[in-house]
């Protein structure tokens, strides 16, 4: 299958698209709830990639610790270089350097991943030459629809010409609120039948295949 909308953005989610974090945030999140007398043993923890820290640690330990938990993930992440505990998934790097090469697009971030890290983390993998645009979570921004509005209204883009490609329900529901088109990946840590029934324009089951439908 190939895209037949001509578009200038493309638009990646960063965990569970780009790059696989989960060992280093799966650590994070079991020291931090351990902190809290929480068993993370019996947390489904690949539902906490995606949402805001906000989001996901009002529902683990409750509002009332919810900044508390927030700022000692943070700590423990950082701590911890949970950054070098992570990869990149095969083929993803071949897919960035075609679409950046071609020049028929701008290539940029929107994580829910506290910015400073998905900075860092583009750099410690040699990527971020071919992102344009990094935004991720801030103080004022953690949702992905919050995160894709401000990329796009900040920098002009047309909507009608940005695509999102994102591994999780936060990715397909966010690029909808914001009236863009959006591709979902099932190597990621979304599941594939919410991702279907969400109803992004294509699936892609291997990073290959986005080149596929772009190139």
């Amino acid at each position: 299958m190939k895209l037949s909308k001509n578009y200038k953005y493309i638009i990646f989610d960063f965990d569970g698209t780009v790059n696989n974090t989960s060992p280093g945030i799966y650590d994070t999140f079991t020291k931090v709830l351990t902190h809290f007398g929480v068993d993370a043993s019996k947390i489904d923890l690949s539902r906490h990639i995606g949402p805001p820290l906000a989001d996901s640690y009002t529902h683990l330990v409750g509002s009332e610790r919810c900044d508390e938990a927030i700022k000692l993930h943070k700590q423990v992440y950082a701590d911890n270089n949970a950054l070098y505990n992570s990869f990149l998934y095969d083929g993803i790097m071949d897919v960035l350097e075609q679409l950046h090469k071609c020049g028929k697009y701008t290539l940029a971030i929107a994580s829910s991943k506290f910015e400073p890290h998905a900075v860092e983390s583009l750099s410690y993998h040699k990527i971020g030459k071919y992102f344009r645009y990094v935004y991720g979570q801030t103080d004022k921004r953690g949702f992905k629809e919050d995160v894709l509005r401000q990329l796009i209204d900040d920098n002009g883009f047309e909507r009608d010409k940005c695509l999102m490609i994102g591994d999780t329900l936060h990715d397909v529901d966010g690029a909808h609120a914001n009236g863009i088109d959006v591709v979902a990946v099932t190597y990621g840590f979304g599941k594939r039948d919410e991702l279907v029934n969400a109803h992004p324009i294509a699936i892609c089951n291997k990073p290959k295949d986005i080149i596929k439908l772009l190139l």
